[in-house]
């Protein structure tokens, strides 16, 4: 997620350059034939002007749809993160010792809880962060975070040690969806502490339903992970986008050659201008399709996980808690 309040002209034209020169190029020819030959190489702007419109409300229409999908993580996140304070607060507070039984430990057993929880929102993560075959890995937004990789993208295996039991990580990790299974496990624990009475009736349904609410955030996330932007609606937007620009410089040569001699080629800064606009347009939705793909503008998994760490791990009182995670150039992971 990109944090600062502008974006720097050095992100920008590390998308815009390209384009901008195929554009100055394109009506520098278009501008030169038209001038060596005598003939106007240009058409009624009317068409152009219909058909440029038709394309800013349809490319509109595909950033509000992308943006919908962004804005949807970032809700799901935020439910994970309230019903993990949740989660913490419960754990650490409603399992009670059992004075008759030696063996439980309610303040081992919130540490488990806990810990596992903390696995599991990092599991989720890192599956939500697994490459989709349709994730174009050259886009704009992979190309800005290039050197800014997550300082904490560790594989499953080492962030799942860190907070499982020993056998706990192989188990998960031979399942296809650990983190399902991470709160299975959380459901299987819970029930044993019921029935050993150490949690009350109202209690353990309460835990039991937030490990629900967890499913069903993670579901609506895996929506979004493995049903991309419809194709329809994404390639046509760029056909549409790149076929008004192709179109464009005949329009704009034909109304500047009206103003007098020499007057065409103003057609080459005005097009280099409307055209980069038009581009701009285009790759924003692009940006906000796929929104777990640890791109610039993507969901800050990463930072929304140590805070859920923090936040837990104090519950308990622990030390050496992590630091929260901090953006580096203005992009937090």
């Amino acid at each position: 997620m990109y944090t600062a309040r502008e974006i720097k002209l050095g992100i920008v034209m590390s998308f815009a350059w390209r384009p901008i020169m195929i554009f100055f190029i394109y009506a520098v020819v278009l501008c030169t034939l038209s001038y060596v030959s005598g003939i106007t190489l240009g058409i009624s702007f009317v068409p152009i002007g219909l058909i440029g419109t038709a394309v800013a409300f349809y490319v509109g229409f595909k950033n509000n749809s992308s943006y919908e999908r962004l804005w949807e993580a970032r809700r799901i996140w935020g439910a994970i993160v309230n019903a993990s304070r949740s989660w913490g607060t419960f754990a650490a507070t409603y399992i009670q010792p059992l004075p008759a039984d030696p063996e439980h430990n309610a303040k081992e057993i919130s540490i488990k809880l806990i810990h596992r929880h903390i696995a599991y929102v990092n599991a989720l993560r890192l599956q939500l962060r697994a490459k989709s075959v349709w994730d174009d890995k050259h886009s704009i937004a992979h190309h800005v975070v290039a050197d800014q990789m997550d300082p904490d993208e560790f594989p499953l295996l080492h962030t799942l040690n860190n907070f499982l039991l020993p056998g706990e990580t192989e188990y998960f990790l031979s399942k296809k969806n650990p983190a399902t299974h991470i709160l299975k496990a959380q459901a299987k624990q819970l029930d044993a502490v019921f029935r050993k009475g150490a949690i009350n009736e109202l209690f353990y349904f309460q835990m039991m339903g937030l490990i629900q609410e967890f499913y069903n955030q993670q579901g609506a996330a895996e929506r979004i992970k493995n049903f991309p932007f419809p194709r329809q609606y994404a390639f046509f937007s760029k056909v549409f986008v790149w076929l008004f620009l192709a179109i464009l410089p005949f329009g704009l040569i034909g109304e500047f050659a009206k103003l007098g001699d020499g007057m065409l080629w103003l057609a080459i800064p005005s097009y280099m201008i409307i055209g980069w606009v038009f581009y701009t347009m285009e790759v924003v939705g692009d940006t906000s399709e796929n929104p777990f793909e640890n791109a610039i503008n993507d969901i800050p998994m990463t930072a929304i996980c140590r805070t859920i760490e923090i936040d837990l791990r104090e519950m308990l009182d622990e030390a050496n808690i992590p630091a929260p995670v901090k953006a580096v150039n203005n992009i937090l992971m």
